[in-house]
């Protein structure tokens, strides 16, 4: 493993300030890197807890993360939450349902043009192109998408199923076999926003049924397309994925699902900044993604679906769903491998078993996660309005620097 654990002798700081706008962020604590005393092994994951340094003298270097499922929107949003995303993570694979969606090419390549124009001056981050799906998308249109070099998924939104997915799938095997078919054949992997829509269906229960009555199916129509089931919620999806040969099937997985269950919606009254779809399911369902995602299995990897939304359209009478976590996500990822003690395990799903899986180098720079308290803003600003991230308001414990280290 390349995770390092690293000991140093720190003094009393105050906390960084809070970053009270998007376009202007105050810059987080700096953190002097030291040469790391010791490496810990991936057979002490079970004993994690006992061998690790004090927690106020903790840090971790590991490879670059990448962000395996991201909403970076247009416009005045893109400019505001791009950076973010950059100061993190290396390379995102940037979600297509835009107003309209991405479902050409040569859309996807003015959209990655318009992210890359957004970028803060001297990053090198990189948006990793993706198509919408439709009942019309074309054979053709996955091999100009496959040649473009830029275009590396094609994601399915069942129609009606989340944001902007109007547009999206009506039935998938009987009018997009096929593309799917086509993808097989260029190695374009399918990116699955796993929920039926049928009215009649349990909001809860989706997740399975979708499994049960599409994905399934798929899977044994087309064993060999290979299929990345986002943001998973349910131990349903978990029993999948594992039962399903590794590199054809995988899944990301978001701090929400990992960290919140579905009373989050309702503590103190209704929480409409918890409120994402997939929706929130039952404890016994986090704690089978929690096991899932820190037992090491290379089947899983990051992806945040930070979802950004104005302030003013999740708190009114018909709220959106998503969940914004680019600032936070990597504190958050942290949190969650540290609980279950298997830090040693946190690089593997935050920087290898993605490019793994999609065929794509590793990162060689370093970044580095400092456990020094800092508090999340209530708001970021931009343009028209605020944006409210998830744990808004908190003092989370790991720190990550906003710098590569070679």
């Amino acid at each position: 493993m390349q995770i390092a654990i690293t000991t140093t002798t720190v003094s009393a700081h105050p906390h960084p300030k809070p970053l009270v706008s998007l376009l202007r962020p105050s810059p987080p604590h700096r953190v002097r890197i030291h040469p790391f005393s010791h490496r810990l092994s991936t057979t002490a994951s079970a004993m994690a807890s006992s061998v690790l340094p004090p927690p106020q003298q903790q840090q971790l270097t590991i490879t670059r993360p990448d962000d395996w499922h991201l909403h970076l929107r247009d416009g005045e949003v893109l400019a505001a939450v791009l950076p973010h995303s950059a100061r993190h993570f290396q390379r995102s694979i940037v979600m297509p349902n835009l107003k309209p969606p991405v479902t050409t090419t040569a859309r996807a390549l003015e959209y990655r043009e318009e992210i890359l124009r957004a970028l803060p001056p001297g990053s090198s981050f990189t948006p990793l192109m993706t198509l919408y799906l439709t009942d019309t998308t074309s054979p053709e249109e996955i091999k100009i998408a496959r040649k473009s070099g830029v275009v590396f998924a094609v994601k399915l939104y069942p129609a009606g199923a989340t944001t902007n997915s109007q547009d999206g799938v009506t039935d998938i095997l009987g009018k997009c076999l096929p593309v799917l078919e086509e993808m097989v054949r260029q190695g374009m992997p399918l990116l699955v926003h796993g929920e039926v829509t049928d009215p009649h269906v349990d909001t809860f229960d989706r997740e399975k049924v979708f499994i049960e009555r599409i994905l399934a199916p798929l899977v044994q129509k087309l064993p060999q397309l290979k299929i990345v089931m986002e943001h998973i919620t349910t131990m349903d999806a978990v029993n999948f994925v594992e039962s399903c040969k590794e590199g054809h099937v995988a899944a990301t997985v978001t701090p929400q699902h990992l960290l919140l269950n579905r009373n989050a919606l309702f503590q103190g009254g209704l929480q409409p900044h918890n409120y994402c779809l997939p929706v929130l399911k039952r404890e016994t369902h986090r704690q089978a993604i929690v096991s899932a995602v820190t037992s090491g299995s290379r089947q899983y990897f990051l992806g945040t679906d930070s979802a950004p939304h104005d302030k003013r359209m999740k708190e009114c009478s018909c709220g959106c769903a998503g969940i914004y976590s680019a600032p936070v996500a990597l504190s958050l990822y942290a949190k969650v491998f540290e609980q279950a003690g298997a830090l040693d395990k946190l690089e593997a799903f935050t920087s290898f078993n993605g490019p793994d899986f999609y065929g794509l180098p590793r990162n060689n720079s370093k970044i580095v996660l400092r456990r020094s308290g800092w508090k999340v803003p209530a708001t970021y600003a931009y343009g028209a309005g605020v944006i409210v991230p998830m744990s808004s308001g908190n003092t989370l414990e790991w720190l990550p620097s906003d710098q590569p280290e070679e």
